[in-house]
């Protein structure tokens, strides 16, 4: 699945990534021993499966705190983007790949983007359609809802059905859906939505940690209707009432991120040189 094999490894066997009613990995049988099944007693193999689920918790920690915090080298959620989910491509059989969902790129831009979205708390982006610069925004959304409780990010964009693009989806899996849903299932167990994502509406996703991220359509008083923590703009130069729901939003808001490819107006002006 093109994931890094240094930090995806720690899901991989021994322990099969299954979820189970006792965590999130299933625990092996004991391992093979000299002495006849006589001589294995009930504690014998008892002791033996609490010592593999220990073991299993003990990976998903080191990973959950590399998702968490980061490897030293990249933030933590570039480090979910790359090393334990996948985006897709809509245009992977015109391109002859033989699935439409691919590793999240290495870019050179990468971890100065994500450590940007960790420490600014203001940022106006101008991109180009390849940059991916709206998949960053919303793996930065979902990665944020996972690990911070009660966080609310809102995404706006000029329509509703762009929106539901970026969040779940319609028909076909949304953005956030795609890259919460292509996580190890470990993962998903660790960090759970507050019911099953068919039963969530088109345009949010909720968690079981209160953190959601939903979408909105154009305009500063939808804004004015909640206090999010997180609020992205998306292709904001193009936003009916942009500079007004900036401005609605500013007040309220622990953080704002703008991305929008370069149109004359109030977004230009932020971002020209």
């Amino acid at each position: 699945m093109g994931m890094r094999t240094s930090s995806s490894s720690l899901l991989d066997s021994p322990l099969p990534n299954g979820v189970t009613d006792s965590g999130p990995f299933k625990a092996n049988e004991p391992e093979s021993d000299s002495r006849s099944t006589d001589e294995l007693t009930i504690e014998d193999r008892r002791l033996a499966r609490e010592e593999a689920i220990i073991k299993a918790w003990g990976r998903l920690d080191r990973v959950v705190g590399k998702i968490e915090h980061g490897d030293g080298e990249r933030p933590g959620p570039l480090v979910w983007a790359q090393d334990f989910t996948e985006t897709f491509d809509e245009h992977w059989q015109r391109k002859g790949l033989p699935s439409p969902y691919r590793p999240f790129p290495n870019r050179p831009y990468w971890p100065w983007l994500f450590n940007l979205f960790l420490t600014e708390r203001v940022l106006f982006l101008a991109k180009s359609r390849d940059m991916m610069a709206s998949w960053a925004a919303i793996a930065y959304a979902v990665w944020s809802c996972m690990v911070q409780p009660r966080t609310r990010v809102i995404v706006q964009t000029q329509k509703e059905s762009k929106g539901i693009e970026l969040v779940k989806g319609a028909g076909a899996p949304g953005y956030a859906r795609t890259l919460y849903e292509r996580q190890p299932p470990a993962l998903q167990w660790r960090f759970p939505l507050a019911k099953p994502m068919e039963d969530q509406p088109a345009t949010a996703i909720t968690w079981a940690n209160e953190s959601v991220l939903m979408a909105l359509p154009k305009g500063a008083d939808q804004i004015r209707l909640y206090h999010p923590t997180i609020m992205i703009f998306d292709e904001a130069a193009y936003l009916d009432e942009f500079e007004a729901a900036y401005g609605a939003a500013l007040p309220v808001c622990r953080q704002i991120i703008a991305v929008s490819s370069v149109a004359p107006g109030w977004f230009w002006e932020k971002v020209r040189p």
